[in-house]
């Protein structure tokens, strides 16, 4: 008997075929497997009882890295004088998409050898096998072949193709597979580009020992590392790259370092040594050290563990004079510019930041930066940043699209997507194009996308912001396109990973454009694939100044609060960080209503809330004031008594529109008065988690309203202002407890970096 096993999913460059390969020789079958442009193909043959045990030892047999979405099997003739199992050339042929796999960390296996100094490829900072080591980002074309990447300059040795060409070594088959005879090599050079004498990676963790600054260049681009213990270079990193006070990510040397900075549940340490090995950001522990301070002055940070050779052997090579604990790894970038992929590049644009440049000589194809994710004590994980490990793992849709769709996402967190059948593929994150680098990045990356994938869109779906960038580019493609508005798109989103046509939605962020041109944010919504009403908002109010407003959130307290009964405020006076003369100033600004843009945003809300509170002044980081408001509310949480629903219910008064085009309006003013009241008298922690309590309860009687006006029980969170842990942990649960089926993002963002998947999911009523 001979049948036939079709593998989509992530089949590719994780091991897989020689896997297959293993499990259908021990069990005495014959047959081929085979690398397609889209999937695997294995055919076997044998008798019942053999086919039957390859079969039941078949998902356990399976690579760690592999992730097998679906499988067909058919009977197939059996072919006569067939006398071995073999593994077959590729074959590119059409489908949706390829299964390219993403980046893969350091295995233990490697690590070990990494370390031995009996092994040939003892402090090989390029050690790979079929289980680790760089994908997606050095991919040119498909299948995974390493004729199709940027290993092809890299020709085997006669030991490296022996193992590649024996079935009983773990490097079987392993499309990266290299050594220090015939691989990539490190250099090390000054700023001035001049070399520096000795073993590269020795003189740059020598370098880090003095406290100087580091271009280390890695998987996916560049990281700027530094020693934390050594203030002058964390000044310099921050004067550099004009990160006043936005905290530092840390890689740390292992597991138990980041226990000792971090309060890290079971789950967090499952997500640090995960084959994503993304960043986790976490609670950070009061005793960690006064050095954190210059990391970060919140009271969370962000860590991982080393992922490839490269960096463990910053903290573990036995050359090194100093060992390192942790060290700071941010983006290997300038400021709003996308991560750095080439030597040249970094040279010249990291030159006044960087003391000294580790670098490669494998070329970097697709840029990844590092992926962030958090999850609280009773949230799943949910993504902050999805890029590296995450990319270019598609997302399965819950029904098919119409042809080919390409979401261009929106000006901030730039990730455009590509959707086929059921199956999307999100970019990793690339930036805000307000920059022109990463303008210039976001086109090449969509090109390079729809190169990889060999693919033209039948429709582009952008946002219906007229000055977006990415709007007008999409617009200049010459395909159909189609303009959504940003709060909907957030809405689709959620719908697109669950599969949902139709859904009530909380879509709360800091902008967004609306079709009634003012600025939208706070937005609770009916949606389907093909239109939505809104149903309610938070009550409109003046940003004075636009965006000096968003800089400086005192003047969004004061539009708030300061104007009369008459104008919907309190007449509350002594805002924090609001002198006379400025208080002046933007009373003839709002009574004019000279650049005073209108929002509902939540985000907003939230940025006044924190100027009341003291907790910030000018804004020097995107959401720095809601970041700290929910790192006060969770010091208060599970500490402080609950809040009343009547008492939330006068704190976040429901209003009725006076142009009925909504069924109710939130105003946020009361709430904001009690936060400027309270403040002499009560803790901030308290005041905080009282903000965040108010918001909640009040989320959920908008929920109840939608519910009642439309029949539905089922609702989406997005945008932005969901990835404030301390809303979600206590909305969530009263959404459930009221009723309502709660959906969320899960393999996209809930902020602009997952706006393309909704746009992709958008189907046009005909």
């Amino acid at each position: 008997m001979r049948k036939r096993f079709i593998f989509r999913g992530t089949v590719q460059g994780v091991g897989f075929r020689p896997a297959i390969y293993r499990l259908a020789s021990s069990t005495g079958l014959t047959g081929f497997v085979q690398n397609r442009r889209s999937h695997v193909v294995a055919e076997v043959q044998g008798d019942d009882a053999l086919l039957l045990r390859f079969a039941e030892r078949l998902l356990s047999g399976l690579p760690a890295a592999a992730r097998v979405t679906g499988t067909e099997v058919t009977e197939i003739e059996a072919l006569p004088r067939e006398n071995e199992f073999r593994i077959e050339g590729s074959v590119a042929d059409r489908f949706a998409f390829p299964p390219i796999p993403a980046d893969l960390p350091l295995c233990k296996e490697c690590a070990r050898e990494l370390l031995d100094p009996g092994n040939r490829r003892y402090l090989y900072p390029f050690i790979t096998c079929t289980q680790c080591g760089p994908r997606y980002s050095i991919v040119e074309h498909t299948p995974f072949d390493r004729e199709n990447t940027s290993m092809a300059s890299f020709t085997q040795c006669p030991a490296c193709l022996g193992e590649y060409a024996d079935p009983a070594d773990r490097r079987f088959h392993s499309q990266t597979n290299s050594c220090g005879a015939c691989g990539p090599r490190l250099s090390c050079v000054d700023a001035a580009g001049r070399p520096v004498p000795g073993d590269p990676l020795r003189a740059a963790a020598a370098g880090l020992a003095r406290g100087l600054i580091v271009a280390v260049q890695g998987i996916g681009g560049f990281h700027l590392a530094a020693d934390p213990r050594r203030p002058r270079a964390m000044e310099k990193l921050r004067r550099e790259k004009e990160r006043e006070r936005k905290p530092f990510a840390l890689m740390v040397r292992d597991i138990e370092e980041a226990r000792a900075l971090c309060h890290l549940s079971s789950e967090d340490e499952a997500l640090l040594g995960s084959a994503e090995a993304p960043m986790v950001i976490a609670p950070r522990r009061a005793d960690g050290g006064s050095w954190l301070s210059g990391v970060s002055d919140t009271e969370t940070l962000g860590v991982m563990l080393p992922y490839t050779p490269l960096h463990l052997l910053l903290f573990r090579h036995p050359g090194l004079r100093v060992e390192f604990r942790h060290l700071v790894m941010t983006s290997g970038n300038r400021a709003s510019e996308p991560i750095i992929t080439s030597p040249e590049e970094a040279r010249e644009k990291l030159a006044t930041v960087a003391d000294m440049f580790l670098l490669h000589d494998r070329r970097i194809v697709f840029r990844t930066d590092d992926s962030i994710v958090r999850r609280g004590p009773s949230s799943p994980p949910f993504l902050l940043r999805r890029s590296r490990g995450y990319v270019p793992r598609l997302i399965p849709l819950g029904r098919e699209v119409r042809g080919v769709v390409l979401g261009v996402g929106g000006d901030l967190k730039s990730a455009p997507a590509l959707a086929r059948g059921t199956d999307l593929h999100l970019c990793p994150y690339n930036g805000d194009l307000d920059d022109s680098e990463t303008f210039t990045q976001f086109d090449l990356a969509v090109r390079q996308l729809l190169r990889l994938y060999d693919l033209q869109p039948d429709l582009v779906v952008h946002d219906m912001h007229p000055l977006y960038r990415s709007a007008q580019w999409a617009g200049g493609l010459g395909f159909r396109t189609a303009a959504i508005q940003h709060h909907y798109a957030h809405a689709l989103s959620v719908m697109a990973e669950h599969g949902l046509e139709e859904s009530l939605a909380l879509c709360f962020d800091g902008t967004g454009f609306g079709p009634d041109q003012t600025i939208w944010g706070g937005e609770f919504l009916h949606a389907t694939r093909g239109s939505f009403r809104r149903l309610g908002s938070f009550a409109p109010f003046p940003l004075p100044g636009g965006d000096a407003a968003i800089l400086h959130p005192p003047r969004i307290a004061f539009a708030l609060l300061a104007g009369d009964a008459g104008q919907g405020g309190t007449g509350a006076t002594g805002i924090p960080g609001i002198d006379a003369g400025t208080e002046a100033f933007l009373r003839a600004m709002l009574a004019r209503s000279v650049n005073c843009p209108i929002t509902t945003s939540l985000g907003r809300v939230f940025d006044a809330a924190a100027a009341l509170l003291g907790l910030v002044d000018e804004v020097s980081y995107e959401g720095e004031g809601p970041i700290r408001m929910e790192g006060q509310g969770l010091a208060a949480y599970r500490k402080t008594p609950r809040l009343e629903e009547q008492e939330a219910a006068d704190l976040l008064p429901f209003l009725a529109p006076a142009d009925g085009k909504r069924l109710f309006l939130v105003d946020p003013r009361p709430l904001l008065a009690k936060l400027h009241a309270g403040r002499p008298s009560r803790s901030v922690p308290s005041l905080a988690l009282l903000f965040h309590e108010a918001v909640a309860i009040a989320s959920r009687e908008g929920a109840r309203r939608m519910r009642e006006a439309t029949g539905l029980a089922a609702i989406a969170l997005s945008g932005g202002v969901f990835q404030n842990l301390l809303l979600r942990e206590l909305l969530v649960p009263l959404l459930i407890k009221d009723g309502f089926e709660v959906f969320l993002n899960v393999q996209a963002p809930p902020g602009d970096g997952g706006l393309a998947v909704g746009q992709a999911w958008f189907e046009a009523e005909e």
